[in-house]
């Protein structure tokens, strides 16, 4: 709390203008020289105003827990005021009330600000007056107030030890945060709708966070206070009869509240809440930076995550530990010799990691001893936190992308690549050497002798801390037993990548974006009004509007007319696509045959499939689908026609099938010669035409024998769409969407092949049936997997 040379200068400065209770300017600072800039900055006003403002000068009327300030003033306004900033902790009072209130008892907690001290004569009035005093001079007069704010918790001894607890730590957290400006990270530490009702003194209710931390802002900061205690009271008919506030004995009350009129004990914040959990533990959190990610940079240095990715919604479990011993690594990799710097020694494969940059240069470097000393470990597991809001709306945003994995990228590099569930506190010593034999932990636990005989073993004469301080051999035993002091963090354990916190939904999408398989990456749809209808052949090139990162891509499609009414997939002009590059591809069209269909009056539907992984761009469009790719090379038979494909994944009705096929020295119709046959549980057949005689495109000019040859092998590639969707999402389309039963070949009850459920059902079934059970069949499927087709009813 020691303050800032700017602001020693600035009180100093404001204590020649602070006047004094006459209005005169003097330098004298009471209690420290924070009681000036206290009193400037709770009360910005004068010395009177202050006393009117709480009445500082009334008497009091006690009605049971109400307190109230008397119609008329009973001393001077302009008596001795002193203001002390007010440097204890705040005060709890249990089971308030507790004599009228047995079953559902409060407990209150006043949260001082400043102590105030106000003497001024008595007024004459008062003096005079005969009549009933109590009615206007109220019961007594107090001379000690405390201003501040005040909570009391409804029906606290009715919660479970957990709601104790986590009220209890949550009301801790708020007022260190608030008190001493400090960025302790606890929104939302449990919805206080769960909690004992929190209401303020003036009758708020703080039932969430924004409530609480409001209210705890306003009291600490903007100094918004009320006076929540009186003290030395005086009775008014004692006044009247001595005519004077001094007295030899006079009769003096005690501490009287708003809100209390008894109590079974009062304790300090601190004495209140250490049964639930060490308040260190809010030290150790602004420290240690606890609730925030770890980042590994392009430098592979370890970093604090700029934004705090969680929140804390159960208190973290801490436990005392009492071990030391001495530990040999040496690091194989840079990125290892980095994690290990860093206290993480746990994490043995990187893959599990996909947000991390994993660099795999050779370290060369030395072997690191470490004598460490364990005192404390904080668990922070999956069930005690959650994703902040804020967190997850910028996951959201990421996985919306048309290149999520770039987003999701920049997420993790602000919020964290991991976070640690288990952190261990405690000292930790350091040495280097060249040579060493292979890695090991040496010395038995709680044995530093042991760990003195290795050291010598080793040749280590000193050993150096954290901050380079150097720790002799022979003081190893006096700095193992200080260690209890000033702890460091010596293993993050128990690591996670950081989007493991994230909800199932989320970690699901993720998951799905990170797998390493053909997907459909991008659709779309591309008028060719721009095309000359005279033409046989055209090449009109599609765009894309992101960039690929990879060529490594494939494009199916087929071309339709615009006339919804009319639309249908066209079989007298194929589509071809070819000459990819990062930024788009070409799409080949060729007339098969004659037709009275305008070019330009058509469409070319297109769906780009790939490795999302690999090529950067993921549409958010059509992510559910799944897709088997098949690519091969075909050797064609002059004796055979039908061709059977094996598929990655059970094929069911209403899939949809994409087929292309090339030759580069060949022109062919592949809409007229391939032709889907039938298709089974695993396996898909199509029936390749006469593509045994095709023109070479390479010797056409030519009128021999040559001009004509076989055509041995093609190019086939086949994409099989798992969807029971009419219709595909379009990305680069108004109409958003485009119908699949027009455009593609479907797999339906018409192709497929039931010999395997007809030869299922040439063999009897013998069924035992008692009691008249009767059978019935429900349904026949088309699934080869279908077997049993009774129902019993």
């Amino acid at each position: 709390m020691r303050p800032e040379i700017n602001e020693v200068y600035e009180i100093l400065s404001q204590l020649k203008l602070q006047p004094d209770i006459n209005g005169e300017f003097n330098t004298q600072v009471i209690d420290g020289s924070r009681t000036a800039k206290i009193t400037l900055e709770i009360f910005n006003t004068s010395p009177q105003q202050i006393i009117r403002q709480f009445k500082l000068n009334h008497g009091l009327v006690l009605n049971g827990t109400d307190i109230k300030s008397s119609i008329q003033g009973v001393t001077a306004e302009d008596g001795e005021l002193k203001i002390n900033l007010y440097k204890g902790q705040p005060l709890v009072y249990t089971c308030i009330n507790f004599e009228d209130n047995d079953l559902e008892l409060d407990t209150c907690i006043n949260f001082p600000v400043a102590e105030i001290i106000y003497n001024g004569n008595l007024l004459e009035s008062f003096l005079e007056y005969t009549s009933d005093e109590k009615k206007l001079y109220g019961d007594y007069l107090a001379r000690k107030f405390v201003a501040g704010g005040k909570l009391f918790i409804k029906k606290f001894n009715l919660a479970t030890p957990t709601q104790i607890d986590i009220l209890k730590y949550y009301l801790l957290c708020a007022y260190y945060s608030a008190k001493y400006s400090s960025e302790i990270q606890f929104s939302n530490l449990v919805t206080l709708n769960f909690l004992p009702e929190l209401i303020a003194f003036d009758g708020e209710k703080l039932n969430t966070h924004e409530n609480l931390v409001n209210w705890m802002n306003n009291l600490y900061q903007k100094k918004m206070v009320d006076i929540i205690s009186y003290d030395n009271l005086i009775s008014i008919s004692q006044l009247r009869l001595n005519k004077s506030l001094v007295d030899s004995d006079p009769e003096i009350l005690k501490e009287k509240q708003p809100g209390v009129v008894n109590f079974k004990e009062k304790l300090s914040l601190k004495k209140w809440v250490e049964d639930a959990v060490n308040d260190n533990l809010i030290i150790w959190t602004k420290n240690f930076n606890l609730f925030q990610g770890l980042i590994i940079n392009k430098n592979d240095e370890i970093e604090i995550s700029k934004r705090i990715p969680v929140n804390i919604i159960e208190i973290p479990e801490v436990n005392s530990i009492n071990k030391y011993y001495l530990e040999l690594i040496k690091p194989s990799t840079k990125l290892e010799f980095t994690l290990f710097s860093n206290h993480i020694f746990s994490i043995e494969n990187l893959s599990t990691f996909p947000f991390i940059k994993n660099n795999d240069q050779i370290y060369k470097g030395c072997n690191h001893v470490l004598v460490k000393c364990e005192k404390r470990d904080i668990f922070l597991n999956t069930g005690s936190i959650k994703p902040t809001e804020e967190f997850e709306q910028a996951i959201e945003e990421a996985l919306n992308s048309m290149k999520p994995l770039k987003a999701l990228q920049d997420v993790f590099n602000e919020y964290g690549h991991l976070f640690p569930q288990r952190i261990v506190l405690g000292r930790c010593l350091e040495n280097i050497l060249q040579d060493l034999y292979s890695p090991n932990t040496f010395g038995d636990i709680n044995d530093d002798n042991k760990i003195l005989e290795s050291l010598d073993n080793l040749n280590i004469s000193y050993l150096l801390t954290q901050k380079g301080r150097i720790v002799e051999k022979n003081n190893l035993h006096n700095w193992i037993q200080t260690t209890d002091n000033n702890l460091e963090i010596v293993k993050f354990d128990n690591i996670i990548p950081l989007y493991k916190i994230l909800g199932v939904e989320q970690q699901k999408k993720i998951d799905d974006i990170l797998k390493d398989n053909y997907r459909i990456v991008m659709t779309g749809i591309t008028d060719l009004n721009d095309l000359n209808n005279n033409n046989e052949d055209h090449y009109k090139r599609i765009d894309f509007e992101s960039s690929f990162e990879s060529e490594n891509y494939q494009v199916f499609g087929s071309i339709f007319t615009k006339d919804k009414s009319k639309s249908k997939r066209l079989e007298e002009i194929y589509v071809n696509f070819g000459l990819y590059d990062f930024n788009g591809f070409y799409a080949i069209i060729k007339k098969v045959e004659e037709t009275s269909i305008d070019i330009t009056e058509c469409c070319i539907s297109w769906v780009v499939i790939g490795k999302p992984s690999q090529i950067s761009v993921f549409s958010p469009n059509n992510r559910e689908l799944q897709v088997d790719y098949i690519k091969k090379i075909i050797k064609l038979q002059p004796d055979k026609l039908n061709y059977t494909f094996d598929s990655s994944f059970t094929l069911h009705e209403g899939y949809i099938v994409f087929v292309h096929a090339s030759h580069s020295s060949i022109s062919y119709e592949p809409n007229n010669i391939i032709k889907l046959v039938e298709w089974k549980d695993r396996s898909i057949c199509f029936k390749i035409g006469s593509a045994h005689k095709v023109q070479s495109s390479s010797s056409s000019s030519s009128n021999n024998d040559s001009d004509h040859k076989d055509v041995d092998e093609i190019d086939l590639r086949i994409c099989i769409l798992s969807t029971n969707y009419e219709s595909l999402i379009i990305d680069n389309s108004k109409e958003k969407e485009c119908p699949l039963d027009i455009e593609y070949n479907l797999l339906d009850d018409d192709n497929f092949n039931r010999s395997l459920f007809n030869e299922s059902n040439k063999n009897e079934v013998s069924v035992n049936v008692q009691n008249n059970i009767q059978l019935k069949p429900i349904d026949k499927g088309i699934s080869s997997n279908f077997f049993i087709s009774y129902l019993i009813i």
